[in-house]
């Protein structure tokens, strides 16, 4: 089916030496979508986080979590769904079983004591010394061939969408 050439014509990144117009007909071909790239990186991103967080039980968001607390020090539930992009039952959730593994404590929040802010336990802060490093063996290992310049570049690029599409951490 044919479309007119007003409708057809839409505007999209364009592989080198292609032009930045083309039409709708070509713009099914994924591996030529940005969204389509960045959302298969991130996935194949994940399945080798999940790989190097297998040993320790830990899943992506958890991880994130425990990078947040080292970094940060104690967080709010509301602090923790900004960084995971989770909702705050899910956090709620996910909280509870690291309680139970040992790495997190709930503790009142001293500003407002209605509301918790989320503490690192001794366990929680010996994983420190721990997962960098195996995160980052496992994904060396896997990245070798990626050029260290390329991936700083990539890295800058990458926080620049995420501020241009409204992202809430810094």
């Amino acid at each position: 089916m044919r479309l007119n050439k007003e409708v057809r014509r839409l505007p999209r990144l364009a592989p080198p030496g292609r032009p930045g117009i083309i039409d709708v007909e070509d713009a099914v071909e994924l591996n030529d979508q940005l969204g389509y790239n960045l959302y298969r990186a991130a996935l194949l991103f994940r399945r080798e986080l999940i790989r190097a967080l297998r040993e320790h039980d830990l899943t992506p968001e958890q991880w994130q979590t425990l990078a947040s607390l080292w970094s940060h020090g104690p967080l709010s539930p509301s602090e923790i769904a900004r960084v995971t992009l989770q909702d705050l039952p899910s956090i709620s959730r996910m909280l509870s079983r690291m309680e139970k593994r040992g790495w997190v404590n709930r503790v009142e929040d001293p500003k407002d004591g209605r509301s918790f802010r989320v503490e690192l336990t001794k366990e929680g802060s010996h994983l420190q010394t721990l997962l960098p490093p195996l995160i980052f063996e496992h994904f060396e290992g896997l990245l070798g061939g990626f050029p260290e310049a390329r991936r700083r570049k990539l890295l800058e690029l990458l926080r620049e969408l995420r501020q241009v599409l409204g992202d809430p951490t810094p």
